[in-house]
């Protein structure tokens, strides 16, 4: 049997925590991770990874959900649902002023990186300006913050 290598999904956890750890101390807010924000669309839970708290007003936050890729799969058509998630929540709870999605992995295809970063906004309108999706090396460089 060949061996599987298990340990990658919490590797890409530690690098997220440790660009959102780093984000919250530029930036003033709190990271709670593994957090039930509400219900989805249609009934259940949402829970997303990380919601953020500005630490000097705990009604600016923001939600932070990560997926991982490792290879090609059904995780692509997963992310149009989470555009969808995250935007009724933040429909619900007006306290949610921003929302990322960070794709990490190899398994995403090229055309979909493409697609979420250019084209996804034509069909899902609500999400401009407040989903952002990124990728692992765009998060590293990014400024997460909650005031604009």
């Amino acid at each position: 049997m060949p061996f599987r290598d298990t340990s990658t999904g919490s590797v890409y956890e530690e690098i997220v925590r440790t660009c959102i750890r780093r984000a919250s101390e530029k930036n003033n807010f709190d990271t709670f991770s593994q957090q039930t924000v509400g219900n989805k669309p249609g009934g259940g839970k949402h829970r997303v990874d990380y919601e953020i708290v500005y630490k000097f007003d705990s009604n600016l936050r923001g939600l932070i959900s990560c997926k991982y890729q490792g290879t090609s799969g059904t995780a692509e058509e997963k992310i149009a649902y989470e555009v969808i998630k995250l935007l009724h929540t933040m429909k619900i709870d007006s306290r949610y002023k921003h929302s990322w999605i960070i794709m990490g992995g190899d398994g995403w295809s090229e055309g979909m990186r493409d697609f979420t970063q250019q084209e996804l906004v034509k069909w899902i309108p609500k999400m401009d300006q407040k989903v952002t999706i990124l990728n692992t090396d765009q998060l590293i460089t990014a400024d997460i913050k909650l005031l604009f």
